[in-house]
């Protein structure tokens, strides 16, 4: 409830703050250039392209540096209003919020990136195209990048439990990306001031070719999403017992991480390895894979050689690279005593412990040919119970914070009853499912 209330004392000082620079820019401009403006605005924004999750990105800064270096800052604060209707059509949920949030961003970002515009090219006395004038662009450009984002990470930040720095991080990339803009930008102005402000439509042209580069990121991104769920049906095929438990692991594994703060980019790494850590059980025979009851030394000794398997699958796709250690090491222990490497300490990467204790929990929660699944109090306590020699404890805590806020229960769904051979899924403990590991705090490592 205090976030909420956080959330909304946020936003709604960004859209005040947007409807301020609104209101005093508006008597500064015609309407004539205010509804070019608006219109090019609305254009880039309709063309908006999906580059991550629920993040969409459209090439308005670019249209918003040419209608600053035409028309300053109080025309492009004006032109923010030009993106209303398409914030309005494209949002599904928490509507009011979430287009308010949004208009306010583009006025906020285009007043501060307007003033630094103007402040630098008048204190260095800049010409139309000279080397002041092209350095007033660059800082401008920088100044829309350094706003959104900071505007973004606030929200972020506040609505979820991902810390501000982490949020904000991601703007090296986004920096790197303002050089082709800044060169498209001054490249339209250039048109512009040959021409007329009718020419700002013009601005279609570089727009649309930006926006293809855009489309090839969405569908390479998309085409790396398919590969790896391609990956993971061909492990749920085989392995009749571990059916969902990919999808429950990098669920819960992305929500450990955005509990500890870490940012998209590893978000997003640990989401992809969170799904493929069980890869190499397609190098296991059947028979020991869907094995009603516990395994015998010599079977177990075989599976425990899929995080091995799994990595040498996975070590010629570039893309997933960073994902193989985290396939490699999600059997390891702190101790160094896990499996098959036996490394552990410093070797084993924040991500790794994190989705190596997510494995676990999901393990002992979630119904298998050799016992039935532990109450979520009852993993929770048991993963405690081997912090520090095991699991890395902060992981463990927070796990635990994350399972009690939103409500996970355990997974009692089975695969249908023939499969079992007429074997019955014994009631048991963690402990159980350990056929040749050693006594102690090993319990939640199991065959997950």
């Amino acid at each position: 409830m205090k976030g909420q209330r956080r959330l909304v004392t946020f936003i709604a000082g960004t859209a005040t703050a947007g409807l301020a620079a609104v209101a005093w820019a508006v008597p500064q401009v015609s309407l004539l250039a205010a509804c070019i403006a608006c219109l090019a605005v609305l254009f880039s924004e309709e063309f908006a392209s999906r580059v991550r999750d629920d993040v969409e990105a459209s090439l308005t800064n670019v249209v918003m540096l040419v209608i600053i270096m035409v028309g300053g800052p109080s025309l492009a604060v004006v032109a923010a209003v030009g993106g209303v209707p398409s914030f309005i059509r494209r949002v599904t949920h928490m509507r009011v919020l979430r287009v308010s949030f949004n208009f306010g961003q583009f006025a906020v970002t285009a007043l501060l990136t307007g003033l630094v515009f103007q402040w630098i090219a008048t204190a260095l006395d800049a010409s139309f195209i000279g080397p002041a004038y092209l350095l007033a662009v660059v800082a401008a450009s920088i100044a829309h990048s350094v706003s959104n984002h900071a505007l973004v990470a606030g929200v972020v930040s506040i609505a979820s439990s991902e810390r501000f720095w982490g949020a904000f991080r991601s703007i090296g990339s986004s920096l790197v990306m303002q050089v082709p803009y800044v060169g498209i930008a001054v490249l339209a102005a250039v048109v512009m001031q040959a021409a007329s402000p009718w020419a700002l439509l013009l601005m279609a042209v570089p727009t649309l070719i930006a926006r293809h580069g855009l489309l090839a990121f969405q569908r390479l991104d998309e085409s790396y999403d398919r590969l790896v769920r391609g990956f993971v049906k061909t492990i749920e095929i085989k392995d009749l017992y571990t059916r969902g438990h990919s999808e429950r692991v990098a669920e819960l594994s992305v929500h450990v991480a955005e509990e500890l703060g870490v940012p998209y980019d590893q978000r997003r790494l640990t989401r992809y390895a969170a799904l493929l850590h069980d890869v190499g059980k397609v190098g296991v025979p059947l028979c020991i894979i869907n094995k009603p009851g516990p395994l015998d030394d010599d079977e177990f000794g075989r599976m425990k050689q899929h995080p091995s398997i799994g990595a040498e699958i996975l070590h010629d796709i570039d893309f997933l690279a960073p994902a193989i250690d985290i396939v490699r090491f999600h059997h390891e222990r702190l101790d160094g005593g896990g499996y098959p490497h036996g490394v552990g300490g410093e070797e084993l990467t924040d991500i790794v412990r994190i989705v190596t204790v997510v494995d676990a929990f999901d393990a002992m929660t979630s119904t298998r040919s050799y016992r039935r699944a532990l109450p979520v109090t009852a993993a929770v306590e048991e993963l405690r119970r081997c912090a520090n020699t095991q699991f890395d404890p902060r992981m463990v805590e927070a796990l635990a914070r994350v399972v009690e806020r939103i409500g996970w229960e355990p997974t009692t769904d089975f695969a249908s009853a023939e499969h079992l051979h007429g074997h019955e899924i014994p009631v048991g403990t963690a402990e159980e499912r350990l056929v040749g590991e050693p006594a102690g705090p090993a319990a939640p490592e199991g065959l997950a």
